[in-house]
């Protein structure tokens, strides 16, 4: 006779994540960086040492700014990594691809510069974001605010980047050659990539969330923005001359001291709305107004954390990301204007707060109702479906 698997414990629910998705991106990522690593092999190990690391640390510092910004809600590291994978091996591999075929077609380096190379590579960056939008409701799941669309963005664009400059590095015959062109990339095109492909994303950001054609017209300017700036920078010497790299150079400091003011603002955005969306889920009994405390400080959940390794530091965690996600999708499903609010986006809603109150009993237990923050009071709000937890 057969008898049931014991139930698992209410504690060990976790969120549901896309897997097979980003699992693939990293598979194809992955191949297709180590097809454009191959150059790193037929090129002296000196300046293949030298172009490697120092693209390397530039990637590193773009990845640094992007994480600062993703500190309240950070992604998956398996998004993570599939996006920078999908910038090095995916979009790369391909536009090196049809940028080679056009050459060969055409003969002209010209045309490949000024209109092939800014058209697909624009595209097939972009790609990743439309991939991860309506692939699954896993993935959409993980678009939460328009900071993931920078991150997600500049990692992609990151991944490009760094893959594109070093094999443009290694290109020369002599190592002064590499030398003279790998200072040339760092001071004028260390973080192009990362750029356009932002712009493109915060395009889908807003497609993502608007209504009607919005839905289409938003995306679209935000691809022939970064498509367009793309080929001013290919064409800055038939526009501007022999200024040509200091004109472009000009627009593009202007351009990302934009989208830093941007990502800044969005990460104050994502506080914001912490801050607001948590007294409500107090009044609904879904976390304590302790819980709340501690919750709407970076440094007091770092505190918190801090107490804890483990298993129990993982199940903190989660309790924390899961609050987070909760706060952003209220603060959607707030601001939605239309009669019936996305059926996708009410589900979402229910699930993680059944999480969040799961894991609300566990971080009782670890951590007591007390601390040296000061509770938050409850606000009244709509529960958009989901029942108010009795105790």
């Amino acid at each position: 006779m057969q008898f049931p698997a014991p139930a698992p414990k209410p504690w060990h629910r976790r969120k549901e994540q896309a897997f097979v998705v980003p699992l693939i991106v990293v598979i194809l990522g992955g191949l297709g960086t180590l097809l454009g690593m191959v150059i790193v092999l037929f090129r002296p190990v000196l300046i293949s040492m030298i172009a490697v690391l120092v693209f390397s640390v530039v990637a590193a510092l773009g990845f640094w700014f992007l994480r600062w910004l993703d500190r309240w809600e950070p992604e998956p590291p398996m998004f993570l990594m599939g996006a920078f994978l999908w910038g090095a091996g995916v979009s790369a591999f391909v536009s090196g691809i049809v940028n080679t075929v056009v050459l060969g077609s055409t003969g002209s380096f010209e045309a490949t510069t000024r209109i092939s190379a800014p058209l697909i590579e624009e595209s097939t960056k972009a790609l990743f974001l439309v991939v991860l939008l309506l692939s699954s409701k896993r993935a959409r799941a993980e678009f939460n605010s328009l900071t993931d669309a920078i991150v997600y963005g500049g990692m992609v664009g990151l991944g490009f980047s760094w893959i594109e400059n070093i094999s443009y590095a290694l290109g020369p015959e002599t190592a002064s050659e590499s030398l003279q062109v790998l200072v040339v990339r760092l001071l004028l095109v260390a973080f192009l990539h990362p750029i356009l492909t932002i712009i493109a994303s915060i395009g889908i950001w807003f497609g993502f969330r608007a209504p009607g054609v919005m839905r289409l017209v938003w995306p679209v300017a935000g691809w022939c923005l970064a498509v367009f700036l793309h080929w001013v920078h290919n064409s800055s010497y038939q526009l501007f001359g022999d200024t040509g790299s200091l004109v472009t150079a000009g627009i593009e400091i202007l351009v990302v001291t934009g989208l830093i003011v941007i990502g800044v603002l969005s990460r104050k955005g994502e506080q914001a709305a912490v801050q607001r969306q948590l007294p409500v889920l107090v009044h609904f009994g879904w976390i304590t107004a302790s819980e709340a405390g501690w919750l709407a400080d970076l440094s007091s959940r770092k505190a918190v954390l801090s107490r804890t390794n483990g298993d129990e530091r993982r199940a903190l965690s989660e309790f924390i990301q899961n609050t987070t996600e909760l706060a952003l999708v209220r603060e959607r499903l707030d601001a939605d204007q239309s009669a019936r609010p996305p059926s996708e986006l009410l589900q979402t809603h229910k699930q993680l707060v059944d999480l969040v109150v799961v894991r609300r009993t566990q971080a009782a237990q670890l951590l007591g109702q007390g601390g040296p923050w000061q509770p938050m009071t409850p606000r009244p709000g709509d529960n958009w479906g989901t029942m108010p937890y009795p105790g």
